[in-house]
Order: C-alpha cells, then structure tokens, then sequence
C-alpha cells in the first residue's frame, strides 16, 4: 500500500462526517423560511430566522477550537452532531416563531463547534506535504451536499412537508456520530492532556495570527465568500435578465459546482502541496474576478454559463489552497483553533458581504454588484502576491511559540 493511501482510507470517516455535516446546512436553506412562514412569521421573522444560526456560529467557531483542541476532535465530533441532531429534531416541535429562531441559535452552536472538529481530524491524518489533495478532496465532498442536499429537501418538503425534512436531517446526523465515533480518532499528541492543556492558552490563538500563511488564508477565505455569498444573492435575477426561465437558473450552480469540485479532485489540487498555497490562490481569486466580470456583461445565457464554471474553476483552486495553509501552518496541539479561525473567515464573508455590497449597487444603481466583488478578488489577488513577495515572514506557530516561550506539541 502506498504513503497516500492510508491517508486516502484514514479521511473517509471525517468525510462521511463533513458531507452530513453540510448536509445539514444545505437542506435546511430551502426550508428554513417556508417553515418558519408557517408559524406566522413576517418578513422580519424570516431574517431573523434565517441569520440566527450564523449569528451563533460565528462565536462558537472559536469556542469549537479552543474546545478542539483541548478535549481532542473525536469527543467534540460526537457532541457537535448529536447537539445538531436535537436542535433539528426539535424544529418539528416548535410552535412559535420565538422558540424556532431559540432553537436556530443552539442549532448554530452545534454547528460552531462541529466543523472545526471535523477539519482539525481531517488535518492531523492529512499526510504532510499532501494537504492540498487532502482538502480538495473534502472539498469535493462539501460541493456534493450543496448540490444533492437543496434538492432533495426540496422534493421531502413538497411529498410530505418540512417537519419531514427536519427529521430526515436529524436521523442523518446521527448516523454520522455513529461514524465519528468508530472512525474519527484523535491524532496521538491531542490525547495526552498535556498537548491540549498547552494549545488551550491564549498565547496560541495569538501565535496563529501571526502566521504570514493563515493571514493570507483568512484574505482569500473571506474574498471567496464575500464573492459565493453575491453569486448566490444575484445571479439569479442576472439568468433571468437574460431570458432564463427560473428553472434553468439551478443549472448554471451546477455548472459552477461540478467544475469546482472535478478541479478539486483533479491533480490541481496537488499543485499547493508542490509549489505553496499563494500561487493557487492568488490564480483562484484571479479567476474569480475575471468571472464576475464576464457575469456583469455576459450578453447571453450561454456566456453566463461559462461565467458560472470559470466561477467554479476560481473556487477549486481557492479552497484546497486555503484549508492546505490553515492545517500545514498548525500543529496537533493548535490545529482547532486554526480551524475556527478558517471557519469564522468563511461564515463572516458569506454574513457581512453580500449586503455591503448589494447596499453599494442600490447606492449606485448603474454598478452591477459583480463588479465591485471582482475588484475584491482581484485585488485580495495582488495583496497576497505582494505580501508572499515581501518575504515568507513566519510560517509555521512552533516558530510564534517558541518566541513567546510556550511549549508546543507539532504534527
């Protein structure tokens, strides 16, 4: 057997776990509002039952690591999907709007501190120097969800309604604490109680933000979201624009998935193993900006199309690049914090992006809100260039430790 096929065999169960994980997250967008409508919420009902679970998830990404890293990511993994498990079984049960939206938020604190958990495994059994494949990989498994899980709560809720969909949720969930708890293990340095005693003082969260690599990582994190979060919010008024009927609008998503996830899987990935994460990311968010721009002035649906899979393409090289930096950056005893920091840049663009910018083009009714997210990429692009250009500065946290004189535990 060779050196990557342990690790091949060694991440199916943290991708078992990371597919349910965002499963959970995509099948409840499509039903989250109709639900909540049901129980008599207005317009104002929705947003809020919409936004409270990221509201919650953004602090719990960083509890979840400090909690990661200091009980080991198998025991988090277990609480994090029997927590969200509840939390959406419960959503069958309530019966205001006040108590679904009580329920989001302990659904977004489940949900904080499950993926740190999963990331972290998947990091400490990714071989070193092999990251980039490692996490594209999962990041294939993460664009499967987004593109069976929508669907398939589509057609639940429409057969038999959304409580339906909330208790398929739940039960998936819990097979995946089943999963987690056969075949996500702690890496060796994360069970003995000194490594997380260590990584749990604030000096290491410190230590990691100090890292040149994770900085670059959490720029080009939050560029991608801001850029997913307004594909998301206007592409499809831009198919329709064009002719598009609604049901064809899914198909240029699903042009952009396939071709993220083909290129994550692809040998591409591995190109951030062989040359450093910068050079695929700045390429990623180059692409992404040039795609924008084509979606701004696409003249035709077909353009748009291509638009979409360039969008795709920019993706695929992006993501592999940034969770590579994030876990080879990070050690045994540090590598849940690195990860809720990932995730905290991940959830804040995708929150705080696309109303800035759709409060821009209605400022400025002339600029289509493509283009100022395509000078974001863009110049997040150049800004990571000129940053790796300046120097490596430090690289991994052993480096920030040992300077702060702390002890460390590496992978």
């Amino acid at each position: 057997m060779t050196a990557a096929a342990p690790a091949r065999a060694s991440l199916r169960a943290p991708g078992v776990v990371l597919f349910l994980a965002f499963v959970d997250v995509f099948a409840l967008l499509p039903t989250v509002a109709p639900h909540v409508t049901s129980l008599g919420a207005g317009a104002a009902g929705i947003g809020l039952a919409v936004g409270a679970y990221s509201a919650a998830n953004l602090p719990a990404n960083i509890v979840g690591g400090i909690l990661v890293d200091r009980y080991g990511r198998r025991r988090i993994t277990i609480i994090g999907l029997v927590a969200a498990a509840i939390t959406v079984a419960t959503y069958a049960t309530a019966t205001t709007v006040g108590v679904f939206i009580l329920v989001r938020l302990l659904h977004g604190v489940a949900g904080g501190i499950l993926v740190p958990a999963v990331f972290a495994a998947a990091g400490d059994r990714a071989r070193r120097g092999a990251e980039g494949r490692a996490f594209g990989r999962l990041g294939a498994v993460i664009g499967s969800a987004a593109v069976i899980a929508p669907a398939s709560a589509g057609a639940v809720r429409q057969a038999t309604g959304t409580d339906e969909v909330f208790l398929g949720v739940a039960a998936l969930l819990l097979v995946g604490a089943v999963v987690a708890a056969v075949g996500v293990h702690d890496a060796p340095a994360a069970g003995r109680p000194s490594a997380p005693a260590r990584a749990a003082r604030p000096q290491a969260m410190r230590a990691l933000l100090q890292l040149a690599p994770i900085r670059r990582a959490l720029l080009g994190t939050i560029s991608l979201t801001v850029a997913v979060g307004v594909l998301a919010g206007f592409l499809p008024g831009t198919a329709e624009a064009l002719g598009a009927p609604a049901s064809a609008v899914g198909g240029l998503f699903t042009a952009y998935a396939i071709v993220a996830a083909g290129l994550m899987l692809s040998p591409v990935a591995g190109r951030v193993d062989r040359s450093g994460a910068d050079g695929p990311l700045a390429l990623g968010l180059t692409t992404l900006g040039v795609a924008l721009l084509l979606l701004a002035v696409a003249p035709t649906l077909l353009i748009a199309v291509i638009g979409s899979a360039l969008f795709g393409a920019g993706y695929g090289l992006i993501f592999p690049a940034v969770t590579a930096a994030t876990s080879a950056s990070s050690t045994v005893a540090t590598r849940g914090r690195a990860f809720g920091l990932f995730n905290v840049a991940f959830s804040l663009g995708l929150a705080v992006g696309p109303p800035l910018i759709g409060a821009l083009a209605q400022a400025l009714p002339a600029l289509d809100p493509f283009v100022p997210t395509a000078l974001l990429a863009i110049g997040s692009a150049i800004g990571i260039l000129v940053a790796a250009r300046r120097g490596p500065g430090v690289e991994h946290v052993d480096e920030v430790l040992e300077e702060l004189g702390e002890p460390h535990t590496s992978q």
